[in-house]
């Protein structure tokens, strides 16, 4: 009895996780933001900005393709009826490892269970890109923009988001490109996303002081972080707008503090699980989408 008691019970867990499904989403980036140059050493950074799939970084060993196809993964909420709220989720440096498989899929559950999709999205596998780790990477910043974007428009082609409530998350290099995503540089896309929630990205100078952003932003920072300096994200976010950026800052969390597993060191960096902070975080998140309601300026929690 006991025996059938826990198969039922691991046999009831399976089915509450949302299973999702697996689609292939047409890349995008012909727009007029965006150049046909290659990257290069000496260019390491507009180069991002590429009408081609592939453009030649060391990371897809010098290849250049102009066109392709991205992997993702759909989380549609339980008894869904119609197009709803949506989240595209992206990852970070090292790509869909298991531990940000593990955190993708979390998210996505907290997410179905309040009637908000995700879509969980694959820059590199079919780049062949193993990961992009290292200091904050503005090219792949640039790069993903494109991605996110082409999701968006996925979404909307197959009719699963509602077209105004669209959101964009992302995790480290995934938290820059969010924060890319949300410029006015990228403004020539036929469609925006509602809000963007960069979770432990790269704020560096280069990248954003002087961005101009088109909707709101959150950023999620542990006071912590020897990642990504949380610092130059106070000061992005200290910067009078148009739109309204928030940081919300955890004391005592470093840049692990989203992804739930064993403290660690990772390319020297020191990562960890703050349970109580990505409780807060997702909170937040949900809470946002909701209520559409979003501040400016700093806050500690």
């Amino acid at each position: 009895m006991r025996l059938l008691l826990t198969a039922l019970l691991v046999l009831s867990f399976d089915a509450a996780q949302a299973e999702p499904t697996e689609v292939k989403i047409p890349w995008k980036g012909d727009y007029a933001h965006n150049s046909s140059k290659h990257w290069s050493k000496d260019n390491p950074y507009d180069s991002g900005f590429s009408k081609n799939f592939k453009n030649g970084t060391p990371q897809e060993f010098g290849e250049v393709q102009k066109d392709g196809e991205l992997n993702a993964f759909i989380y549609s909420p339980k008894d869904a009826k119609g197009p709803v709220p949506f989240v595209v989720v992206l990852h970070g440096c090292d790509g869909l490892s298991t531990l940000t498989k593990e955190w993708t899929q979390h998210v996505a559950d907290v997410l179905n269970a309040q009637g908000i999709g995700a879509l969980v999205l694959d820059s590199f596998t079919t780049r062949y890109v193993d990961n992009s780790c290292g200091l904050a990477d503005l090219h792949w910043g640039r790069r993903r923009a494109d991605d996110a974007y082409s999701a968006l428009d996925y979404l909307i082609d197959k009719k699963l988001a509602k077209t105004d409530a669209i959101y964009l998350m992302g995790y480290s290099n995934g938290g820059t490109t969010a924060l890319v995503s949300m410029t006015t540089q990228e403004a020539d896309h036929p469609h925006h996303f509602a809000a963007a929630f960069a979770v432990a990205p790269g704020c560096s100078p280069s990248l954003q002081h002087s961005a101009v952003y088109r909707g709101p932003i959150i950023i999620f920072m542990g006071d912590q972080d020897d990642a990504n300096n949380p610092r130059w994200c106070y000061e992005l976010a200290k910067k009078k707008r148009s739109v309204p950026v928030q940081m919300i800052e955890y004391q005592g969390a470093n840049h692990g503090f989203p992804v739930n597993a064993p403290a660690h060191e990772f390319m020297g960096w020191h990562l960890s699980y703050s349970p109580t902070a990505e409780k807060d975080m997702m909170q937040t998140v949900v809470s946002a989408i909701k209520t559409k309601k979003f501040a400016k300026g700093v806050e500690s929690r």
